[in-house]
C-alpha cells in the first residue's frame, strides 16, 4: 500500500510538472537581407541626395566667397595701410571659421535627415517582424545578420525572413 501510494505521489508530481512546463519557439532572420530590400530605402536615398546637394551648395557658397576674398586680399595688400591689412585678414580668418562652422552643421543636418527617414522604415519592419512573431507564437525571434547569434539550430528554430517578406509585400 505504501509502495502505491508512493507511486501516486510521484506520478502526481511528474504530471504537475509537465503541466507547469513552457514551450519555446524560436525564430530567426536576417534583418539586414529583408532591410536592404525594403522598397522605402529607394525613395530615402533620393531624398538624402537632394539634402546632400542642397547643403553643398550652401558650403560650396561659402567656399566660394572665401575664395573670392582671399584673392582681393592677394591682389591688394601691397596697396593697402596696415589697418586695413589687418581688418581684411580678420575677416579671412572669419569666413574660414564660418566655412567649418557651416560643414560641421551639414553633417549634422545630414546625420539628423537620415535618421528621421529611416526611422519611419525601421520601425514597419520591426513591427512586422512582432506581427510575425505574435501570429505565430514564437518566444524568441534572433537576428542572424548581426553576428550575436553563434549557432541556429536550423530543426528548431524557424527563418521567418519568408513570413516577414509577405507581410511587407516584398516580392524578391
Amino acid at each position: 500500500m505504501r509502495k502505491l501510494l508512493f507511486f501516486a505521489c510521484i506520478a502526481i508530481v511528474c504530471v504537475s510538472f509537465q503541466s507547469n512546463a513552457q514551450t519555446f519557439k524560436f525564430g530567426h532572420i536576417n534583418f539586414t537581407e529583408i532591410w536592404s530590400l525594403m522598397p522605402e530605402l529607394d525613395s530615402v536615398k533620393v531624398q538624402l541626395e537632394r539634402t546632400e546637394k542642397d547643403l553643398q551648395a550652401i558650403i560650396n557658397e561659402v567656399a566660394a566667397e572665401a575664395e573670392r576674398k582671399y584673392n582681393e586680399f592677394q591682389e591688394n595688400q601691397d596697396k593697402w595701410s596696415p589697418v586695413v591689412k589687418e581688418s581684411k585678414q580678420a575677416e579671412l580668418i572669419e569666413l574660414n571659421r564660418r566655412a567649418q562652422t557651416q560643414q560641421q552643421n551639414a553633417q549634422a543636418r545630414m546625420q539628423q535627415e537620415q535618421q528621421r527617414l529611416l526611422e519611419p522604415v525601421q520601425k514597419k519592419l520591426k513591427d512586422a517582424v512582432d506581427k510575425v512573431a505574435k501570429a505565430n507564437n514564437f518566444t524568441y525571434i534572433f537576428d542572424i545578420s548581426s553576428g550575436s547569434p553563434v549557432y541556429v539550430n536550423e530543426t528548431q528554430s524557424t527563418d521567418i525572413g519568408a513570413l516577414v517578406k509577405k507581410e511587407l509585400g516584398i516580392t524578391k
